[in-house]
């Protein structure tokens, strides 16, 4: 609407300024300053009127109506996407008067981020959170600052495929944790156990690498395929450490060619082993920390006959290790027919003599020939040590339809028998000497074997290859 405004001069009772005031248009006309006469009135009161008629303003007279932007499409590549991947957005648009237009760009709920929420090409890097068979709602708003228009999309979510799997420090199955897993931008971190796990992967060669603090950078190209397991075995020199020391025997008798393994958490070997040289010094180097176990074995000591063990240790920084080996020390060894003299090979009583086979190869009992039960006794006890850890026996023989039983002598009397062998079979039996009520250790100790038939109609035998007494500390 159009106001008409007729001022006299304040120094001038002769003089007027004439002004035209727009609300819509918000503009002022000024025609100046006027000089008052009698004459110049009726023409300023026509010129006034003409110029109203000409500007169309009225009583109900407005400004000229806003258009609002017209958003004529949205194009999306890909058409469907996997969470945790991109998708390229673009907006056709135009504003019917001319106006510049603006956008923004929103997605409901918040499931992803823009590479410029203001611009009319931008990427969207969807969440990887979303699963497979859902739909992204993306909305765009163009406005022209007076008025906007808004329009929305549904962007379908498809399944990818998963890449799983452990990181495990080098050389070993031991978990690593808190390892940084990435494919793209999908990311997983591996958990307690070692294990990761990244979803929605699109099918196809890509590369994956792992970063930890302490390790060395893992990269490697993957053609990614249905439920793909990739372990990733990390070098990490920041995190490992160095177990050294020395094996030694009970008289501290430096160890040689002992190899000690670090054992994986399912005790599994690893391939982290070292093996101890001429005076029992060893080393092993990337030890992941922690509660780990060795194994110790024997790979041909010179002077011992060396029993495999487990230690377990705990380890934070390198570490230097004390060992003490358990040796073995053989007391009575029978191999094959070798020195007969060292049993008894005669009847007693009614027990009868244990012969030698045809073949020369074990001492034999048959019950066909000898007709009755077979005895075959130590011709000497043997000393065992006071501070022997324990005494062990070792037996490889042939049963046919036989028993075998094992008697002990302690310091000259029988004081108990075990039964050890029965049937027919091969047998290689090691065990520990475990005589009721009596400690062997610090006495005199000999054995009897004797050779039973099970059934008095057919021939029951016994071949004894090897015998062995021996005790260990």
């Amino acid at each position: 609407m159009f106001h008409l405004k007729v001022a006299a001069g304040t120094f001038d009772n002769h003089a007027g300024a004439v002004y035209i005031y727009s609300m819509t248009n918000k503009y002022i006309s000024d025609f100046g300053l006027l000089r008052r006469s009698i004459l110049l009135e009726p023409i300023l009161t026509i010129a006034m009127g003409l110029f109203l008629l000409v500007s169309g303003c009225s009583e109900n007279s407005s400004g000229p109506v806003n258009t609002p932007p017209i958003i004529e499409s949205i194009e999306w590549d890909p058409a469907a996407v996997h969470p945790g991947s991109d998708v390229v957005l673009k907006v056709i648009a135009n504003d019917p008067d001319g106006d510049s237009v603006r956008f923004r760009w929103t997605t409901y709920p918040k499931a992803g981020l823009f590479s410029d929420t203001l611009s009319d090409l931008c990427t969207l890097t969807v969440t990887p959170v979303l699963e497979g068979g859902m739909f992204l709602k993306v909305t765009l708003y163009a406005s022209d600052s007076l008025n906007y228009n808004d329009t929305s999309i549904w962007i379908p979510l498809i399944e990818g495929e998963t890449v799983s799997g452990h990181t495990y420090y080098a050389n070993t199955e031991i978990p690593l944790p808190g390892v940084v897993v990435t494919i793209g931008k999908l990311i997983d971190t591996s958990s307690f156990r070692g294990a990761y796990e990244i979803k929605h992967i699109s099918p196809g060669l890509r590369t994956i690498t792992m970063v930890k603090d302490g390790c060395g950078d893992h990269t490697a190209d993957l053609t990614v395929d249905s439920h793909m397991v990739y372990d990733i075995y990390a070098d990490c020199p920041g995190l490992t450490r160095t177990v050294s020391g020395r094996i030694t025997s009970f008289d501290d008798f430096g160890l040689q060619n002992v190899q000690l393994t670090v054992l994986n958490d399912d005790r599994t070997p690893t391939i982290l082993s070292g093996v101890s040289d001429n005076m029992g010094n060893f080393t092993i180097e990337g030890v992941p920390p922690g509660k780990r176990t060795l194994t110790l074995e024997d790979l041909g000591n010179p002077v011992y006959h060396i029993l495999s063990d487990t230690i377990l240790i705990t380890i934070v920084n390198d570490t230097n290790l004390q060992l003490r080996g358990r040796v073995k020390q053989d007391l009575f060894v029978s191999e094959g027919i070798d020195h007969p003299e060292n049993w008894i090979l005669q009847d007693i009583d009614y027990w009868k003599r244990w012969l030698v086979d045809s073949a020369g190869q074990c001492f034999l009992y048959n019950s066909c020939e000898v007709h009755g039960y077979g005895l075959l006794t130590m011709a000497n006890p043997v000393s065992v040590p006071a501070d022997a850890e324990a005494v062990t026996l070792a037996i490889d023989a042939d049963l046919e339809d036989a028993s075998l039983v094992i008697g002990y002598i302690v310091d000259g009397k029988s004081v108990f028998t075990q039964d050890v062998a029965m049937g027919t079979g091969e047998y290689n039996i090691v065990e520990t000497v475990d005589i009721s009520k009596v400690n062997p250790l610090g006495h005199e100790l000999a054995i009897e074997l004797y050779g039973l038939y099970n059934h008095s109609d057919v021939c029951a035998s016994i071949c004894l290859r090897r015998f062995e007494l021996a005790f260990y500390k």
